[in-house]
Order: C-alpha cells, then sequence, then structure tokens
C-alpha cells in the first residue's frame, strides 16, 4: 500500500515515511505502511530497515551514516512473507512492534523491536490466525486501532489492536474484495471531514479493478457505490500510490501507471491519459516532492513521472536502469533514497532521487548483501534524545 508516503505503511504506503510518535501516550496506535518513531530510545537517531525473506529469517539492516544499508542481524520468521508493519500498541509507552504475515500457518504473528539496538525478538502474543477459509495474508494496513489483512481468498480481514498487542477480529470481518487481492492502500479524504478510504487491487480480476471502501468509525468496510472500479481488462493491478486527491496503481500486465481522482464519496474517475506507459511488469509505487516512482519488476528498471499538482497527470521523466537488478517485493523509500528489494541476487538495490528533478541514481555502495532473499521491507525511525534529559 502506498499511503501518501510511500505497499506500503499507507500505501499506502509509502511508499513515502511518515514518522510514529507515541510519548507515553494512551491513545490507539498511529503508523504508517512502513515506517515508525518511538518517542525516547536509548537508540538515538537510528534508521532500520527490516525485510521478510523467502527463506524465513527477517533481517534487521541498520541505516549508515551515508544513507545505506550496513550489515543486517536476523530472527527467525516466516517463509514468504509479503506483509509486515510497525506500530504502537494503545497504551505502551515505550513499545514498538513488528507484525508480519504467516502465509504457511495463515495467521498474523508479532515481534517486539528494541528500543537499544532495534533487534527483534519474538512477541508474548500471537500468533493470530485469519480464521478458517480466508486464505493467506499478504500486505497490511493500519487505520486508527484496526489492522486490515489483504488475504488470497478475495477479502479483507480486519483486527482490533489492543493494548497488549493482541488482535481480535472486527465484526462483519472478512470484507469481500476480488480476486487475487494483493495491495492495500488508505487515504483520507481530502474533501470530506472524518473521512477515510481504503482500496484493494483485485490483481487476478479479468477487469484489472480496484475495490474501494468506506472505511466506518468501528473499523467496518462499507462498499464505494459503484466499486469495484475497472482499471484495463487483464491489466493485474498491483501497488499504490496515493497523494491525497489522486490515487495511482501499478498495472503489472499492462506495464502502466493507472491514475484516478478521488471522489467525495471515494468513487475513482480516471485521469486524462491514463493509463500512463511504464516498464515491464509495473508492480510497486513510491512518491515524494510531487514526483512518483514505478518500479518494473520484469525490466529491472525505475520509471519517475512528474504529478502536476493541479489535475494530478503524470509527465513521464525518465527510466533508470537498476544494474540488471528484479524486484522481488515493494520498493521502500526512505531519507529520499528507494530501496528494492532483490530475492534472486540476496541483495537490496539502493538508490537515490534529486527532490528537484525526480532523477533517480544508484546509492554508492549498492548493493546491498542481505543473507536471504528479501522481500517486503519496512523502515523504523528512532528520534534524537536530548543528551540533557530532553527529547
Amino acid at each position: 500500500m502506498r499511503y501518501p508516503t510511500d505497499r506500503g505503511r499507507f500505501a499506502f504506503p509509502l511508499l513515502l515515511a511518515i514518522l510514529v510518535y507515541f510519548a507515553g501516550c494512551t491513545g490507539v496506535p498511529s503508523t504508517t505502511q512502513s515506517s515508525s518513531t518511538t518517542q525516547s530510545s536509548a537508540c538515538s537517531g537510528c534508521q532500520f530497515v527490516y525485510a521478510t525473506t523467502n527463506s524465513g529469517p527477517l533481517l534487521d539492516f541498520p541505516i549508515t551514516s551515508t544513507g545505506g544499508l550496513g550489515a543486517p542481524t536476523s530472527i527467525a520468521g516466516p517463509a514468504g512473507s509479503t506483509g509486515l508493519i510497525t506500530l504502537s500498541p494503545s497504551g505502551a509507552a515505550q513499545q514498538l512492534d513488528l507484525y508480519v504475515s504467516d502465509p504457511q500457518n495463515r495467521a498474523i504473528r508479532v515481534y517486539t523491536i528494541s528500543s537499544v539496538d532495534g533487534r527483534l525478538l519474538p512477541a508474548s502474543v500471537g500468533p493470530f490466525p485469519l480464521g478458517s477459509g480466508n486464505g493467506t495474508p499478504g500486505e497490511m494496513v493500519l487505520i486508527g486501532a484496526v489492522l486490515y489483512v489483504a488475504n488470497s481468498a478475495g477479502s479483507i480481514t480486519a483486527f482490533n489492536v489492543n493494548g497488549d498487542g493482541s488482535l481480535t477480529s472486527v465484526a462483519g470481518s472478512p470484507f469481500a474484495a476480488g480476486g487475487g487481492l494483493s495491495h492495500l492502500a488508505v487515504t483520507p479524504s481530502s474533501t470530506v471531514p472524518n473521512t477515510t478510504f481504503l482500496y484493494a487491487a483485485n490483481t487476478a480480476d479479468p477487469r484489472g479493478s480496484i475495490s474501494a471502501f468506506n472505511v466506518t468509525p468501528s473499523g467496518r468496510l462499507l462498499p464505494v457505490p459503484g466499486s469495484p472500479f475497472a482499471t484495463r481488462s487483464g491489466a493485474g493491478p498491483e501497488g499504490f500510490y496515493s497523494s491525497g486527491q489522486y490515487l495511482y496503481v501499478a498495472l503489472q500486465n499492462a506495464n502502466a501507471v493507472a491514475a484516478f481522482t478521488i471522489g467525495n464519496d471515494g468513487s475513482l474517475t480516471a485521469l486524462p491519459g491514463s493509463p500512463y506507459p511504464a516498464g515491464g511488469g509495473t508492480f510497486s509505487l513510491n512518491g515524494a516532492n510531487g514526483f512518483l516512482f514505478a518500479t518494473n519488476n520484469l525490466a529491472g528498471t525505475i520509471s519517475s513521472y512528474r504529478i502536476d499538482p493541479s489535475s494530478g497527470i503524470l509527465t513521464p521523466i525518465g527510466v533508470s536502469l537498476p544494474s540488471g537488478s528484479v524486484a522481488s517485493g515493494d520498493t521502500l523509500y526512505a531519507n529520499g533514497n528507494l530501496f528494492v528489494p532483490d530475492a534472486s541476487s540476496l541483495t537490496i538495490e539502493g538508490f537515490e532521487t534529486d527532490p528537484n528533478t525526480g532523477e533517480v541514481r544508484l546509492l554508492p555502495g549498492s548493493p546491498f548483501p542481505a543473507s536471504a532473499g528479501p522481500l517486503a521491507l519496512a523502515l523504523v525511525v528512532f528520534p534524537v534524545v536530548d543528551s540533557t534529559g530532553g527529547n
């Protein structure tokens, strides 16, 4: 998912790093698709990238002073996971957890993130099963205190996040979406106060459709009138990026990016010229500084676009060639850089983006070695702690 951050954490992911602050707060969890922040920590100013892998280990990469990735540590985790998300459970001061989808056991697992060195430990709660007939879990997003999980059965499972980090099912869950559901996106309405929409990419739907929902205060999902909305026949929609008024979705089989205006009721209307050409196997989207970046898995490239702020229309900038790397999961945006997991080479490719031109260049030191094939990525940022005792 790409939220006006950046697969993710609001599809929003992302893709796109919105920081999470929880200074001993007692409110509901706050988070993004792929990034989080604690209020105080012994690890002052530290940043980490977490990765699921095709073989099971969860990897923890420190971000270096040059913006690259250091050598990872690892802990046993679920193999083939395509969903991970960080959040602070309600009322849990100084606690940050990592939630990871477990496709083999059709469940969600929880890990605690150390505030000292960022390392992972299995949490005292979980795992939490999706329930009979709900398929296998994939990408996850969070809205308030509710965690939404895309599952292979073509529906969305919703959990309330409790104060101890445990999960309980939302009434009415799961909520029907479409075939081959892969990615989720969350965006607050830019025109209607206190209104949030959730979008689901129905990859296997012959119409290449997107399911749209209005999120109720209780966490239930109500279909938006006219949902699902078609993109292009057989297009295979995947990753999202939302800039608030506009929603963009990668079309893997059409090698393109579809663009929509988001209506007051959450309905989608295609922008003029949509879909816009990209590269082979367009899979993941991220955006920042008025630019959109599309990762093309089959071509091993990144397409860059300028977003017109008044119309949402995309203007192509150029295409970068990531040394032939083939993305195995969604691209993470962090500190002006893009990180692309490549399971085939056991590396994460890094790119820096020009905030003025939108150009993409290889990050010094890239590719960064991983000890297993990386899939999904998430960012955690700890704040700088004032040595005098303040924050």
